[in-house]
């Protein structure tokens, strides 16, 4: 089958390019790839699929989830499946010279590390590929140095995320399962946890859950909560005409101010000009974390 996707733009740079490429799949696909150069790819909702993968040459036969955001290691055999449909990927490619100064100097990365290369949950490296999104598909106002600029700052991400993960010691991030936990409690709604109530549900202290939460996502719990509440926040604004004191109360905020101050804070833009904008079909320029239970609705995944 052939696995060559529809390139819908490209912006070719110094040491790489930015593309928005897309696939129309049958409904399942098995496939066995490897790859020249350096990439970071997020899915785009609607478009992504669920899909795992694995690593023939290292561990044959084990496959791991593979998220909205994840690496693809230059000359690497990766092993994948996944449903099919329409598929819409961003990818920001490296060319050797800027990949050399990205990837470890002591060769391919061990099994642990390229398995969470492929479900990377960065809020940093999310919100990056969202602004060069948003630069790469609005034509008339396009730049190129905000394009080169951005390909340069998510090359330094991924080097910080690699150098995290190769350093990282035994049990320094959270589990899989944690995480899930912490999710699972954000997305049933009510009042929003504590921090102490979160390391409950973790089985860890306070201070270790702050700790382990960093090293996994490269984001505080703090401000992956508030990324949360604020998703939550957008997708109330667009459903219908609520008072916007209302949706402050129903997203955890004790107070209009400190929402709209939070909201402000996040996207650049208050709720009430939130709200004006994207009716009259315009766009924000910041992409937060979140997952694919809870922020389907707002257009946001987390890989």
């Amino acid at each position: 089958m052939d696995l060559t996707p529809t390139i819908l733009d490209k912006v070719v740079l110094a040491d790489g390019h930015v593309e928005l490429v897309e696939w129309r799949w049958p409904e399942l696909i098995d496939f066995r790839l490897s790859e020249e150069n350096l990439m970071l790819e997020m899915a785009l909702p609607p478009y992504a699929t669920d899909a795992s993968a694995g690593f023939p040459a290292l561990e044959p036969g084990r496959r791991s989830f593979m998220g909205t955001l994840f690496v693809r290691y230059p000359g690497v055999v990766i092993d994948g499946r996944g449903g099919g449909g329409q598929i819409r990927v961003l990818r920001m490619v490296f060319a050797s010279t800027a990949a050399a100064a990205i990837l470890p100097k002591s060769g391919v990365p061990p099994l642990s590390v390229l398995q969470g290369l492929l479900d990377i949950r960065s809020d940093s490296l999310r919100k990056l590929m969202g602004l060069a999104l948003r630069e790469l598909t609005i034509r008339e106002d396009r730049s190129l140095e905000a394009i080169d600029a951005l390909h340069r700052l998510i090359g330094i991400e991924v080097r910080r995320l690699l150098e995290r993960q190769l350093h990282a010691e035994p049990g320094g991030r959270l589990a899989s399962w944690q995480y899930r936990r912490i999710r699972d409690r954000l997305t049933r709604g009510g009042p929003p946890p504590k921090v102490a109530d979160l390391a409950v549900l973790c089985g860890i202290s306070v201070r270790h859950l702050g700790r382990q939460f960093q090293a996994l996502t490269g984001s505080t719990l703090a401000a992956y909560v508030e990324n949360f509440w604020i998703e939550r926040a957008k997708a109330l604004l667009l459903a219908d005409d609520a008072p916007i004191k209302n949706i402050a109360f129903a997203t955890g905020f004790t107070h209009p101010n400190s929402f709209a101050r939070a909201f402000r804070r996040a996207t650049g833009l208050s709720p009430k000009r939130f709200r004006q904008r994207m009716a009259g079909g315009g766009s924000v320029s910041t992409v937060t974390a979140g997952d694919s239970a809870a922020f389907r609705v707002a257009g946001t995944e987390l890989g």
